[in-house]
């Protein structure tokens, strides 16, 4: 019963981690699942669907698929499908119900591959990790697969190729961080070979092998960053460049890297002075298969502050505070199956609803996605300050455009609303800040003094579809 949830969401399948890495390449995906997982992609977690085109399909299976196992149609309808959109690859994932009748899905994609002549891949999903898992699965494959070295070297002059490793929209959102990523590198004068995988092309993965280093800015591209380390011998740098002293202390780590072919780590430095430095094994830890983890709830710290979310993000935010804004006694609850050897002593890695409830007892701040506002105990339930003679007053008063409240909290403790698109899909879209750079810390700052109240999610508000940028 521990595993009850009552209040809290879940991300974003694995599957929908799929989708999202191979959106942008050229290929077809298909889940195969009963009808209704397309829906769900497409409305909630993929803020392309709208403005650009891909080809995401879903197998509908019917209930004799189910009862007679018939995987020929399956095969059938891809092989048509494939020879009137011509894909460059194609990729098969799984929902529960082909897991729960042991569907050989690599088997599949070997025989489309064989009748069709193109690239396929079958990804035995569940349905039930998260996108962090089935994205860090199809990026390593796109790499094993696709990533080369041209001919000619593409470099020019002395610049440092890079590559950015583990874009998605499910980290990054269509609000400008993307670009604001790129901005940070190509100001410094690297050189940016791919975007895995989000403005960028089959073709780019085809030369990532020519970068010099490779910038991992999410979980998700872990065994992709291993992969290559193996493969081509380029060395990595680990990190997601929130604020100040994160983007300029990437770029010297990529500059430090590109000269000795060692890698790094943004996290590692956090905490000293010193640059650490790390082998191909950096990242040892395997507790998502084990189920050896030492970030338990009785090794959390008992007050402080608490960053929610995805390891590299909360890691990143948590070198913000520190470093940049000077905090003390931060924490993080990773919420994601892959920690990567970023937590520290009372850190916690639980996705379990109890567990979290349990660790923000004595929390002083939060960080994280509004809808883990709802577990706040006690006064500290958002509920409790929508209820507060300050909050009728200020809502009777506010602008009827207005879809936040920004009030003092009685106690000085804070919620800092900062949504993620992989958990809580298009609900609080227009909340997500650019995060990425410097110029996040102003918002930051007024964010911590401030306790800002989401009334209404983008849903409620008006159901249509979120175009930010012309591209996405």
């Amino acid at each position: 019963m521990k595993q009850a949830v009552r209040v809290l969401s879940t991300y974003s399948a694995d599957l929908f981690g799929i989708n999202s890495v191979l959106y942008e390449l050229g290929g077809m995906v298909v889940m195969h699942d009963a009808s209704g997982c397309n829906s769900t992609y497409n409305t909630h977690d993929e803020p392309r669907w709208y403005t650009m085109d891909s080809m995401i399909y879903i197998s509908h299976m019917m209930e004799n698929d189910v009862i007679l196992g018939n995987d020929e149609k399956l095969i059938t309808d891809i092989c048509d499908a494939a020879a009137e959109k011509k894909p460059l690859f194609i990729a098969v994932t799984a929902g529960l119900i082909p897991l729960f009748l042991s569907t050989d899905m690599k088997g599949i994609a070997r025989v489309i591959e064989q009748r069709t002549g193109i690239p396929s891949f079958g990804f035995t999903t569940n349905a039930m990790s998260t996108y962090v898992l089935g994205a860090n699965e199809a990026l390593d494959q796109l790499v094993k697969s696709f990533a080369g070295r041209s001919e000619k070297s593409s470099g020019t002059g002395d610049r440092i190729r890079i590559n950015l490793l583990g874009v998605t929209p499910l980290d990054f959102s269509v609000v400008g961080n993307v670009e604001a990523l790129r901005k940070i590198f190509t100001d410094a004068g690297f050189e940016i070979v791919s975007t895995m995988a989000m403005g960028t092309t089959l073709e780019d993965i085809s030369r990532a092998g020519d970068a010099d280093v490779n910038v991992v800015v999410s979980s998700i591209a872990r065994d992709a960053a291993l992969t290559m380390k193996k493969k081509f011998g380029t060395p990595y740098v680990t990190g997601m460049p929130i604020g100040r002293y994160a983007a300029e202390k990437m770029v010297a780590l990529v500059r430090d890297a590109a000269a000795d072919g060692r890698c790094r780590s943004l996290a590692g430095a956090s905490g000293s002075d010193e640059d650490p430095f790390f082998d191909s094994l950096l990242y040892p830890d395997e507790e998502y298969k084990t189920g050896r983890d030492p970030h338990g709830i009785r090794q959390v710290a008992k007050s402080g502050t608490f960053v929610i979310g995805e390891s590299f993000a909360a890691s990143a935010m948590r070198t913000c505070l520190e470093k940049d804004l000077g905090m003390k006694d931060v924490h993080l609850i990773a919420t994601t199956e892959l920690t990567c050897g970023l937590l520290r002593d009372g850190d916690l890695h639980s996705r379990e609803e109890d567990d979290l409830e349990k660790a923000l007892s004595g929390a002083s701040t939060v960080i994280g996605d509004p809808l883990f506002s709802r577990i706040l105990p006690g006064n500290r339930d958002h509920r409790a300050w929508e209820d507060s003679k300050a909050a009728h007053d200020a809502r009777d008063n506010r602008d009827q455009n207005m879809d936040t409240l920004k009030m003092a909290a009685g106690d000085g403790f804070r919620f800092v609303n900062l949504p993620h698109e992989a958990y809580s899909g298009r609900m609080y879209r227009s909340h997500i800040p650019v995060f990425i750079g410097p110029d996040v810390l102003p918002w930051l700052e007024e964010q911590l003094k401030t306790q800002h109240i989401i009334y209404s999610n983008d849903i409620e508000m008006a159901n249509r579809p979120f175009v930010s940028q012309a591209k996405y």
